[in-house]
């Protein structure tokens, strides 16, 4: 039986991956997927963090190449893609929410059924879908977000008001809420608990499209110590507190490299992922499950 596995990342600080080359007003943009839009992290980026890391650990450093391959040979081990699950936006009750939408679950739902266990009884439980997709300013959310007001209930992301219904299946769904919390032991990510929104795909998509940081940046001329005309650039990331995961996947010839992987990353909570690790950009927490 193939020893699949699901790494989760979530972030501790903004992530910049950068797609390089700038779109529309942004000079240093992130990398996104073509069809929806929603941030990913490739696994080329993933498996050379971890290989990095590998490196530079002694207990491991001599299991490097089987692990990760070298120039005439594949690694042992496949990275996926790092697909979103739940991105933060700004609340107007309990400051902030966590939203998702039913792509993202789906796509979580998707390879958590293919993960293979030894113990059927400890396999998480997978739950289905909402039978229908919130319609457009729509959505489903935890009560600690929730605005009543009146015979009125409803959600307020950013500038939007998102109506949600006032009976008990207005409220995100409780069996996705507890296996969505399951997936990190992180304490700002318990605090999820109530804050859950689930939106359509478009009204997720306008968000993580339009809600991640942009930060101005200038070059200094070291003569001066004054900004260098012509070096102004924007850069965009990910905000802090944005969970991802992704399939990792050891290939039939592996001998005993997902068992030096799952050692190493269980040494390894806390990763930097992405550019500008210097300025604190992209430290994540991680946990292979």
């Amino acid at each position: 039986m193939t020893d699949k596995r699901i790494l989760y990342i979530f972030t501790r600080t903004p992530l910049h991956v950068g797609a390089g080359a700038s779109v529309g007003a942004i000079d240093q943009p992130i990398i996104r997927e073509r069809h929806t839009g929603f941030p990913v992290i490739p696994g080329t980026s993933i498996k050379g963090v971890l290989r990095d890391v590998c490196r530079q650990d002694p207990r491991f450093a001599d299991r490097e190449k089987a692990i990760f391959g070298e120039q005439d040979e594949a690694g042992r081990i496949t990275f996926g893609e790092a697909k979103i699950i739940a991105f933060p936006v700004r609340s107007a009750k309990g400051s902030f929410a966590f939203i998702t939408c039913p792509l993202a679950l789906e796509r979580l739902r998707r390879e958590l059924s293919h993960v293979p266990t030894q113990e059927p009884d400890k396999r998480p439980v997978v739950p289905t879908l909402p039978p229908i997709e919130p319609a457009e300013m729509q959505c489903l959310a935890g009560d600690s977000v929730t605005i009543k007001r009146d015979s009125r209930t409803g959600v307020i992301l950013e500038e939007y008001r998102f109506n949600r219904p006032p009976d008990p299946s207005g409220k995100f769904p409780n069996e996705w809420q507890d296996l969505l919390l399951s997936l990190m032991d992180d304490p700002v990510w318990a605090l999820a608990k109530g804050r859950l929104v689930l939106l359509n795909e478009g009204d997720f998509a306008h968000f993580v499209r339009n809600a991640c940081e942009v930060s101005q940046h200038v070059k200094i001329d070291p003569r001066t110590g004054t900004a260098q005309g012509g070096f102004l650039f924007n850069n965009e990331a990910v905000p802090a507190e944005t969970l991802f995961f992704l399939p990792i996947t050891p290939l039939a010839r592996a001998k005993g490299e997902m068992s030096d992987l799952t050692r190493l990353l269980e040494s390894k909570p806390v990763l930097q992922f992405g550019g500008d690790g210097t300025t604190g950009l992209g430290f994540c927490s991680v946990r292979l499950a």
